[in-house]
């Protein structure tokens, strides 16, 4: 472990001292450890919090009141930093029912900065200050009391290392005017919406709801939503309670009832015996939807003549702009855009499609240029000097 204070908190009186001596701090590191495996909502096990040199070990199930802890994650004064934070920002929201705020996502930065799209902690340690983190306690079962001395370790580590990789990342951000471009990236982890999951399309997340259409999505729109209100209610997996494969076969189906659910595979005597008559009840109801009401699957570009070869000329614009900003084309612009780009570039009728790539920070580096390319105000060529590709504006010379 680095060299840190560091105290475990499963008094209310260390957590008054930890919470008393947070609010000093003007930046603060944040982890926390969860276990998922066995339950819909993850089970809040630790919460690590490192600022002005001390490190703090937060036990939640030793403490029943941590109101103090979620006004410090709340108080717009305190930088709250973490990496990958999604996950423990619904842990801190679903435990108080706020997202903490201001926040700085050090794997959001690392890929702004030419790190790549999800850059692990370890890794990005590793590329920025040069130290290797232990991992074998990746996997522990942090429900069991005690935590070993070299859970407590491995924990305290990913807040003590954070915060000089924070420092070093803040830096760069700055130097390179791309504070902004974070603020845009982080906008959905701070939008408590986002984290409010509509049963009514998690459907579209079935593997091989693709393969659906008409009727048999309608009706698999209902079964999944109905998985997810039981699972929630539960608290169980999702697919713990029913696979993903039988809920395709049952919408699929024309005929179902208690008899033809018995021949199914994945379907146990135990669920159809406690779910059956409901599931037909969902399943039905799927079935009655009207026509115009069945989802439609996202339509594909048109590959009509050209639009491989414009697709191509868009791709080398973002691959050359990416390499000279140094960030990943994959930021940059997804792949799917740029489909969907080159197929509205045939005709371009009515307006650009809406696209992330043309908006905001994106917009100013990327997409105009898009469009531009498309319209024929921009080109590329090989500079005769390198022999590499270059971009150039027609009539005006290289850019």
């Amino acid at each position: 472990m680095a060299e840190c204070d560091t105290r475990y908190v499963d008094t209310p009186e260390l957590l008054h001292t930890c919470t008393q001596q947070l609010a000093q701090c003007k930046v603060i590191c944040i982890d926390t450890e969860f276990h998922r495996e066995t339950t819909y909502y993850p089970e809040f096990a630790l919460l690590q919090a490192y600022g002005n040199g001390c490190c703090w070990l937060v036990d939640p199930l030793a403490l029943k009141d941590l109101s103090p802890l979620w006004a410090i994650m709340t108080n717009s004064a305190i930088l709250k930093v973490f990496h990958a934070g999604r996950q423990d920002l619904e842990i801190i929201l679903q435990q108080s029912g706020h997202l903490p705020h201001p926040i700085f996502d050090t794997q959001i930065a690392a890929s702004l900065l030419g790190f790549g799209q999800q850059i692990g902690f370890g890794n990005l340690v590793q590329r920025v200050l040069k130290k290797t983190l232990a991992k074998q306690e990746s996997y522990s079962d942090w429900m069991a009391r005690p935590l070993r001395p070299q859970q407590l370790s491995y924990a305290a580590n990913d807040v003590i290392y954070l915060m000089p990789v924070y420092q070093t990342l803040n830096e760069q951000l700055e130097a390179r005017g791309r504070r902004g471009w974070l603020e845009e990236e982080q906008a959905a982890l701070c939008d408590q919406q986002s984290y409010e999951e509509d049963s009514s399309t998690v459907f579209w997340r079935c593997k091989g709801s693709n393969r659906l259409r008409g009727r048999a999505l309608a009706v698999l729109r209902e079964l999944a939503a109905w998985r997810e209100q039981e699972a929630r209610k539960r608290n169980l997996p999702r697919r713990r309670l029913i696979q993903d494969e039988p809920l395709l076969e049952m919408a699929r189906r024309e005929h179902l009832d208690i008899d033809t659910m018995r021949r199914m595979r994945g379907l146990s005597s135990g669920l159809i015996r406690r779910f059956g008559d409901e599931l037909i009840r969902v399943w039905q109801q799927g079935q009655l939807c009207d026509k115009q009401h069945w989802p439609k699957a996202p339509s594909s570009p048109l590959h009509t003549a050209g639009t491989e070869l414009r697709l191509e000329l868009l791709n080398t614009l973002v691959r050359l702009r990416a390499d000279a900003c140094d960030v990943a084309s994959c930021i940059l612009v997804k792949r799917s855009e740029l489909a969907e780009l080159a197929s509205w570039g045939r005709e371009q009728k009515g307006p650009p499609p809406e696209l992330d790539c043309l908006k905001g920070w994106r917009g100013q580096l990327i997409g105009d240029d898009l469009l531009r390319l498309l319209r024929g105000e921009l080109c590329l060529c090989l500079d005769p000097g390198t022999g590499l590709p270059k971009i150039a504006r027609m009539c005006e010379g290289t850019l």
